[in-house]
């Protein structure tokens, strides 16, 4: 069951320990191919081009359920490192997308190397290809490609390229030849590009578990995948419930989403790991009985002894930890001051 809450703004002290005040507003196209000189960063210059975009690959392909490794090395490969006419400035084209239907902005102009099927090799034609103001909007526009589709005939053109729908970024490197690009080698390029410049470790960290996981929220949400992409399902589960994953991803910001099967996805900033202590920002409301309070305990296991000190109903205290013991969580209020989570409601940050 779905619950609003609001929380009262409070200043408190704890043992001459001030506890942060709680506001009274706390809520929760084809594109060209080029050949680089080298693929992997035997120079500075190359190593100096992963640094600028890697954080833009990483906001981008989030946002959209992408690999960044995948972005990143198609820029590497469409733009020799940033070295093509098309990538410098006043252009900023990292990826060889042409102007196409409905782009409104501006254009340039140029040569460029196409497959030609019937041919069997590449031939040169003139073509308009995007501008842009950065890096940053050229990363945004080519993972709208990817999202979107080309045109509005076909948006799941490139499907096999989402994270959702693929197992690793090989996976959608595969995809995207035939597709996105002419060349029937694409994803061995690409490949090639993600392996020796390691940029994989851009990538959301995925891996195989079997945990059991609390819901140490006042309810956990339920969403059909864990990128930016995803939407809330409808379900959500109860506190202090205790389900199956089979999946962990660890995403570049840091914070981490469980599969719960069938793509049923859920934050760690709702569920945690029993007996696992991991950070957490929120605030909790003591919901107990009027003119009394709860105990804080010197810690959250079976050996937690009483502080001395309690926590009045009804007042609002911001938590940093939480943990799952014996069936239900814990939280943190600094220190070794611990709660249990039946006397409060949270809500995280």
């Amino acid at each position: 069951m779905k619950k609003t809450l609001a929380f009262l703004g409070l200043i408190s002290t704890i043992g001459g320990t001030a506890l942060a005040a709680v506001p009274a507003n706390v809520q929760a196209a084809t594109v060209n191919v080029s050949t680089p000189t080298t693929s992997y960063a035997t120079q500075s210059y190359q190593q100096d081009f992963i640094n600028k975009i890697k954080a833009h690959a990483q906001k981008c392909a989030l946002q959209y359920g992408l690999y960044p490794s995948v972005q990143m090395a198609q820029a590497i490969l469409e733009s020799d490192w940033g070295r093509s006419q098309l990538a410098l400035a006043p252009n900023y084209n990292l990826f060889g997308i042409k102007k196409g239907e409905g782009w409104t902005g501006a254009t340039v102009t140029m040569p460029t190397q196409e497959w030609d099927a019937n041919a069997g090799k590449y031939v040169t034609i003139n073509a308009q290809f995007r501008k842009y103001p950065s890096f940053f909007e050229s990363f945004t526009d080519n993972a709208k490609k990817l999202r979107l589709g080309p045109g509005s005939w076909n948006p799941q053109y490139y499907k096999g390229a989402w994270m959702e729908n693929t197992t690793s970024y090989k996976d959608a490197t595969k995809a995207l030849t035939g597709t996105y690009a002419t060349d029937p080698n694409y994803n061995t390029k690409l490949n090639r590009v993600i392996e020796q410049n390691n940029l994989a470790q851009y990538d959301p960290q995925i891996k195989t578990v079997n945990k059991v996981v609390a819901v140490a929220a006042s309810s956990a949400t339920i969403y059909n995948t864990f990128t930016g992409v995803r939407k809330a399902t409808g379900q959500t589960l109860p506190q202090n419930t205790t389900w199956r994953a089979n999946r962990e991803v660890t995403l570049a910001d840091g914070s981490t989403w469980y599969d719960l099967g069938k793509n049923q996805w859920a934050s760690a900033g709702q569920v945690v790991v029993p007996g696992q202590t991991t950070p957490f920002n929120g605030v909790a409301k003591v919901n107990y009985v009027p003119g009394y309070g709860i105990a804080i305990w010197n810690k959250a296991t079976a050996d937690r002894t009483f502080t001395g000190k309690r926590l009045t109903h009804g007042t609002s205290w911001r938590v940093f930890k939480k943990t799952v013991v014996d069936g239900h969580a814990w939280y943190n209020l600094g220190g070794d001051q611990w709660i249990d989570s039946q006397y409060v409601i949270v809500k995280a940050d």
